[in-house]
């Protein structure tokens, strides 16, 4: 027993010295930054009481350079995918801010054993939204859509007030099964509006580490453990992931001048293609094109956006090209947070599409619905 208590003695003298031996920066003020890569910032408000106070940063398959700044001081450090770094934050020379920076390992159920093939059925809506059927914590059925443009489960207010017997907002434990599916361990973030005909949605990761076939022809989601066999005709495009959501690179074209940029790819916008007014101006996208249309639009969170529809000559997305597309131009800034243009499901469900997630690719293959006159 002796000894036993000996070497734990040890045991938490060695911690308690490695916790004495972490990087120390110093700051005044509370207020800091993240900086992820060359682009992604997060604002950040150092609190002594959490310990560790963790940052997790967006999926990177590839190690990431991360930038941590005070108002007087600064770290840095390359992380791996499943790695963590600690580090303490001295504020005022008196209170120890514990601070870890952190980097999701890389899912991937592709050697997962027997292979599965899970299939779910989705409604199209008139408005371009992806309808399933779901019951969440095995007692309330709900109404989500398919949202490849955010992350997590969110219901609206008005499900959460009228349609569910009993919920703790609080909690991390929630339950949602879609089909054959179930996910344990969730959290539910509540929002002001989510789209026609629906409770709420569902975001991109929850399917991490797996691959996902939407087949708009025959409206099924197919969600898979392995990358099923494809025939020809697809696009390869290369998920690129900013603020724990992914984009693709397409470019807008006129009068024979092309516009590359990142696209997010979000099967929750409703519409066809939301212009990114910062990078219009920046790269000079011409400001005389024929206006088709103005309109109010909401955002998730009930907030009026004014929006002008203008057409747009050429899309080209992969080895496809889409002509004479009405696109949207809004009045503020981009609600994505970052300089990209937003593809919507109204340009999405022209494609069959598999989004692999365990490769981070995507690939699309013109459908039936690729004539369809667009909404403007």
């Amino acid at each position: 027993m002796k000894i036993f208590t000996l070497i734990f003695l040890l045991l938490v003298t060695h911690l308690a010295s490695g916790q004495s031996k972490l990087p120390v920066i110093r700051a005044i003020s509370k207020k800091a930054l993240i900086i992820e890569g060359d682009e992604d910032r997060y604002n950040w408000n150092l609190s002594p009481k959490t310990r560790p106070d963790v940052h997790t940063i967006t999926k990177s398959p590839q190690p990431k350079w991360v930038k941590f700044y005070t108002d007087i001081d600064s770290i840095k450090v390359k992380l791996k995918p499943g790695e963590k770094f600690d580090f303490i934050v001295l504020l005022n020379e008196k209170d120890s801010c514990y601070t870890r920076i952190e980097s999701p390992a890389v899912k991937n159920y592709a050697k997962q054993y027997p292979v599965l093939h899970d299939t779910l059925k989705f409604i199209l809506t008139s408005f371009n939204n992806l309808k399933f059927k779901a019951v969440l914590n095995q007692a309330d059925t709900l109404n989500l859509m398919f949202d490849s443009g955010t992350t997590g489960l969110l219901l609206t207010n008005e499900c959460i007030k009228h349609k569910i017997h009993s919920l703790n907002l609080e909690s991390d434990q929630h339950q949602l099964q879609v089909g054959n599916l179930t996910w344990k361990g969730l959290r539910i973030y509540p929002v002001e509006l989510s789209g026609q005909e629906t409770d709420g949605r569902f975001g991109w990761d929850l399917f991490d580490g797996k691959v996902v076939e939407i087949d708009y022809d025959k409206c099924l989601f197919i969600v898979h453990t392995q990358l099923p066999k494809m025939g020809k005709g697809y696009s390869r495009l290369k998920m690129d992931y900013r603020y724990n959501l992914f984009c693709i690179n397409a470019a807008l074209q006129i009068k024979n001048k092309k516009y590359k940029n990142l696209f997010l790819f979000d099967s929750g916008y409703q519409r066809t293609i939301m212009l990114d007014t910062v990078l219009t101006k920046e790269q000079q996208f011409p400001d005389d094109l024929k206006v088709i249309k103005k309109v109010i639009m909401k955002n998730g969170q009930g907030r009026a956006i004014p929006v002008i529809t203008v057409n747009n000559e050429r899309f080209n997305i992969g080895n496809e090209s889409l002509f004479n597309i009405p696109v949207q131009l809004m009045a503020t800034a981009n609600p994505a947070r970052f300089k990209t243009h937003i593809l919507g499901n109204e340009v999405l469900k022209r494609f069959n599409t598999v989004l692999d997630f365990q490769n981070n690719m995507v690939y699309l293959k013109l459908n039936t619905l690729k004539d369809l006159p667009y909404v403007e």
